[in-house]
């Protein structure tokens, strides 16, 4: 009988101990999240519905070039002002925050901190060959190049019959401390 009680405290000690140890976790973001962010980037309440939430709006004004930045993440926070808006500092070794900037033209990017979960990233956008996404349906065509894998986003238009491409997701590259994945913006 008293083994039975030392085996259940045990246990109850190791339920105890798992519940009060952080275990960390990946940021996950979809293909469908990503679309999202791409697509609603201005709509705060949709974007954030992601898997990032909204954490700063800035920009800039240098003579006749203003930009304005929108970001989103998920285990960052806002650092001090820079000269082109503020910083993005990572909170946990699974940050991630998306960027999605308007100038002279469209930029978009997404920053890791993980290389390995940026690298998980790429691999669920590849699990699909086409996503649905705000009444259009999205295609997804890698191309082998010879610095790395890219992947074509296109939207098909209402026909079925052609499409056009929405942005590319270039491959992770390691920049400032977060690995980054440019996402050339086409529309």
């Amino acid at each position: 009988m008293n083994r039975i009680i030392k085996l259940s405290a045990f246990t109850l000690g190791v339920i105890l101990c798992m519940s009060f140890t952080q275990v960390p976790s990946t940021p996950e973001l979809s293909l469908n999240g990503l679309l999202k962010l791409m697509m609603q980037y201005e709509d705060i309440d949709e974007a954030s519905t992601s898997g990032l939430e909204y954490l700063f709006e800035d920009g800039y004004e240098n003579g006749e070039v203003e930009a304005i930045r929108y970001v989103y993440g998920r285990d960052v926070k806002k650092g001090k002002e820079g000269v082109f808006g503020y910083e993005v500092l990572p909170t946990s070794p699974h940050a991630i925050y998306f960027t999605y900037s308007l100038n002279t033209c469209r930029q978009a990017s997404l920053y890791f901190a993980s290389e390995d979960d940026a690298k998980q990233f790429i691999k669920e956008v590849l699990s699909h060959t086409k996503e649905q996404y705000g009444g259009k349906t999205f295609l997804v065509h890698p191309k082998t190049q010879e610095d790395g894998q890219y992947i074509y986003i296109d939207r098909m238009y209402d026909d079925g019959d052609d499409y056009t491409t929405e942005f590319v997701i270039y491959p992770p590259r390691l920049q400032d401390g977060f690995f980054r994945i440019e996402l050339e913006v086409y529309a």
